[in-house]
Parts: C-alpha cells; sequence; structure tokens
C-alpha cells in the first residue's frame, strides 16, 4: 500500500477512535517505522501489511498481537503463504515427474506395419496454466524405406492422442499430429530423425507437439493416453 493511502487510513483512524484497526479512543502514539510500517507507542505494536495465501493484502502486527487490536500475526500470515507456496510446487513438480505413455502397433492399408509410441509430461513454466509436452516415436517394423518415408513427405496420415482417467472417461480434447512434416511444422511440430547403425538407415522418426492446458485438475485425472493412427 501506498505511504500516503495508509497515513490517510491512519488519521482517519485517529479521528474515528476506530476501524480496521480496532483503535481504541486515546491512542495517540502512532509513528512510521524505517521498514515502511507503523508502530503504535502506547502499546509497542508494530502495524505493517503482508500478502496472504489467497494474494490479499493484510493489515498485521508483528510480534505479539495486542488485546487493542483484532488483527492476526503478521509472521502467521507469512507461515500460511510459505506453506502454500511449497504445497503448489510440491503438486507441480509432481505433475512435472509424472509420465503418461502409450503404444501400439499398427497395419498399413498396404500390409506394412508401423509402431507408435507416446508419451507426455506436464511443464508449468509456459503460460498461466501450463503445457503438455507430447513425444512421439514412429518406428518401422515390416515397412519398407519408401513406403515409411512417404507417410511424413506425401501422405495425409495423422496420429490421434486421447486422454483418459481411470474410468476411461475422455478429459482433455484429444491431439491430432500430423505425420507430414510440411502440415506439422505449420504447426509447430517438431520432426527428428531415429537412426539404425548407420546415419543412411532411417529406423523411426520423433515428433514433438505442445498442447496448452486450461485445466490442470483435468490433467491430474488422466490416468492413460491412447492413440489412434489415421492413414488419410
Amino acid at each position: 500500500m501506498k505511504k500516503s493511502l495508509l497515513c490517510s487510513s491512519l488519521i482517519s483512524l485517529l479521528l474515528a477512535g476506530c476501524g480496521n484497526w480496532n483503535i481504541k479512543s486515546g491512542t495517540t502514539g502512532i509513528a512510521e517505522t524505517s521498514s515502511g510500517g507503523f508502530s503504535d507507542n502506547d502499546t509497542g505494536d508494530i502495524i505493517r501489511q503482508e500478502m496472504d495465501e489467497s494474494g490479499r493484502l493484510r493489515d498485521c502486527t508483528v510480534g505479539k498481537t495486542s488485546d487493542r487490536r483484532e488483527l492476526p500475526s503478521c509472521n502467521d500470515i507469512v507461515n500460511r503463504r510459505e506453506a502454500k507456496d511449497n504445497q503448489d510446487a510440491e503438486v507441480s513438480q509432481g505433475m512435472l515427474r509424472n509420465k503418461l505413455d502409450g503404444s501400439k502397433l499398427f497395419t498399413l492399408p498396404n500390409g506394412a506395419q508401423i509402431r507408435i509410441s507416446t508419451a507426455t509430461k506436464y511443464n508449468d513454466a509456459a503460460g498461466e496454466s501450463g503445457e503438455l509436452i507430447i513425444n512421439v516415436l514412429v518406428e518401422k517394423v515390416t515397412a519398407t524405406d519408401s513406403v515409411f518415408e512417404n507417410l511424413f513427405i506425401s501422405s495425409r496420415a495423422f496420429v490421434d492422442i486421447g486422454f483418459y482417467d481411470k474410468d476411461d472417461f475422455q478429459l482433455l480434447t484429444p491431439l491430432r499430429i500430423p505425420l507430414n512434416i510440411d502440415n506439422g511444422q505449420r504447426q509447430n511440430v517438431n520432426y527428428t530423425k531415429k537412426f539404425g547403425q548407420t546415419t543412411s538407415q532411417v529406423v523411426g522418426v520423433r515428433m514433438q507437439a505442445r498442447k496448452p492446458i486450461k485445466n490442470i485438475r483435468e490433467y491430474q485425472e488422466i490416468s492413460r493416453l491412447d492413440v489412434a493412427f489415421r492413414p488419410n
């Protein structure tokens, strides 16, 4: 709170003899402290403001709360705020460490087979609510080099990822990632080749996408991923 506003409040309280600080009549020894708060020379109270666990500025007293005022202790407010901050940090770290994954084998219309593996983690450093980081690995099983490469060059194939809770109820909005590199890059999807024994042998392609999260509670309820492959 600005000093001018705090001083105005003090003047009003002194004139009225009551208010948010519940100052009784006859209390006149109010002085500003070097830390920006105010002290009551009659009671020894030091009065200042602290942000509580809900983000609100609260009037409070330093040290033993005076019986002359119905104010909380500044230490109590700070302790509750820090406890909530620590709890939020633990929840965030838990979500970041919680990796959800899934893998399936798919047969293409021409009989070739590919395996698609998915994994996702939560990132709390992006935006107000955070985001999901989704990794997808598409690997050759029985597909030829040309068939496999065409999935990422000329096809309209894509991967669908669904998010489900323990009751198999779908949460969040399914994520669709195109295999076609040109289409995917326009949607900020990153593509990286996975090589075999030599750099000329491409055995898979890794894709990474990011999905903004609007509802953290829904993410916390997710227990599994479901992956589907759509040829076109």
